[in-house]
């Protein structure tokens, strides 16, 4: 994929060499929520593996603003994680990395994914692209000063 154009957006594949900029992104993202935002030293081993596939969403050449991680592992696709800059949050973005990643998954027979259970506006956007609540992890995510339980999503990777 090189840098498709979604609702005015260029969606492409993260290189390795955005680590930095991408632990940024995550932490401006995660950092208010019980989620521990991942650091360049993680990002720069997840970008590595070789079942990992990484999206970021630009509307120019020095500003990702959105990103989404997954994987593929046999006959099931994850998304690792999902995040958009609270600037540019409600424009659509998330739901263009979403399909972006569907479509590369493709022939996958299930996607799933973990969610805060006060994710309200993520739990929305999952539900509106087809994921259904199969589980719940307690106590996944683990901030400064709580843990919050995850809800399991999971959907095909062609809703019909």
């Amino acid at each position: 994929m090189t840098g498709a154009q979604a609702s005015g957006w260029i969606i492409e594949e993260a290189p390795a060499e955005a680590a930095a900029h991408l632990a940024r992104l995550h932490g401006l993202c995660f950092a208010p929520l019980p989620e521990t935002p991942w650091s360049e030293g993680a990002f720069r081993t997840i970008l590595g593996m070789p079942t990992t596939f990484s999206l970021v969403a630009r509307q120019d050449e020095d500003d990702a603003s959105a990103l989404l991680v997954g994987r593929l592992a046999g006959d099931e696709a994850e998304i690792l994680t999902l995040c958009v800059a609270p600037a540019v949050r409600r424009t659509g973005i998330a739901r263009d990395l979403l399909d972006t990643y569907f479509r590369h998954v493709g022939g996958q027979t299930k996607i799933v994914l973990e969610v805060a259970v006060n994710n309200v506006a993520a739990i929305a956007l999952y539900e509106s692209a087809g994921f259904l609540p199969v589980g719940v992890r307690p106590d996944y995510y683990a901030g400064k000063d709580r843990k919050v339980d995850a809800l399991v999503y999971a959907r095909r990777a062609a809703v019909v």
